[in-house]
């Protein structure tokens, strides 16, 4: 599906990243899980994936320059990015070569596995001594993941909450992971043809529109059940999910 960004198609995904920039400020989860099943539909998902390379790389960017944990986090899990880079490399060279049908399937599925992962809790505790084994072992796997849906940094989420490090210690690690991964998946489907100047100029007004919808976020955070509108959102994506595979399949 190419991208004609008509006058209705900007506005809706105006609307969808106001939408998720609000899910971020009251939620903090990431902002593919919510934006991609939604455009999906109207731009196809891969465009829908390249759409989100400016916030992506400008947002954790700054977290990452904020959190003083970038040169800990790259001490730390240093053996984790190269083979995350070579995986989403071959994710991504996957992904290209996907008929979009399958696309939706593979995209549908993912979002309703992970999203089914959010609403359960996450109990495990890994010891520090099993990072030897267990990084290198994220790196890949989320490479690969990544690479064949923009999904770049769920299972690293899960494994430094297991890890159980600090709060700065997290938004550094997962900021500066979401980085690396996302300059070569990124560089991949501009290589490929499906990341233009014309998805460039529209992903630079996402980014604007998703700042909106994490001020406004930040605000409703405290008027809000945060525990509900999670379960009302995460719900929500199981269902689009749900419909992104049924479109696959017809």
């Amino acid at each position: 599906m190419s991208f004609e960004p008509t006058i209705g198609i900007l506005l809706y995904i105006a609307l969808v990243y106001v939408a998720s920039g609000v899910v971020k400020g009251v939620l903090g989860i990431g902002l593919p899980l919510v934006s991609l099943p939604l455009l999906a539909g109207v731009v196809g998902p891969i465009t829908a994936m390249a759409l989100l390379a400016v916030p992506t790389v400008v947002i954790n960017f700054w977290q990452t320059a904020q959190s003083g944990y970038m040169t800990g986090a790259l001490k730390r899990f240093w053996a984790a990015y190269p083979l995350l880079i070579g995986g989403v490399i071959i994710g991504v060279n996957f992904l290209t070569r996907l008929p979009q049908g399958g696309v939706f399937v593979l995209v549908g599925v993912i979002v309703i596995l992970l999203s089914a992962a959010q609403l359960l809790p996450l109990n495990v505790a890994l010891p520090q001594r099993s990072e030897r084994w267990a990084t290198p072992a994220i790196g890949i796997v989320s490479g690969l993941l990544g690479g064949v849906s923009s999904f770049l940094g769920p299972l690293m989420a899960m494994y430094l909450i297991a890890l159980r490090v600090t709060k700065d210690q997290f938004v550094g690690s997962i900021a500066l992971f979401y980085l690396i991964a996302a300059i070569p998946f990124f560089v991949g489907l501009s290589a490929t043809g499906h990341f233009g100047w014309m998805e460039f100029w529209a992903s630079c007004g996402a980014t604007v529109m998703i700042w909106i919808g994490v001020l406004i976020g930040q605000r409703l955070r405290a008027l809000a059940s945060a525990e509900l509108f999670r379960w009302l959102v995460l719900g929500l994506l199981i269902v689009v999910g749900a419909d992104m595979i049924r479109k696959g399949l017809t």
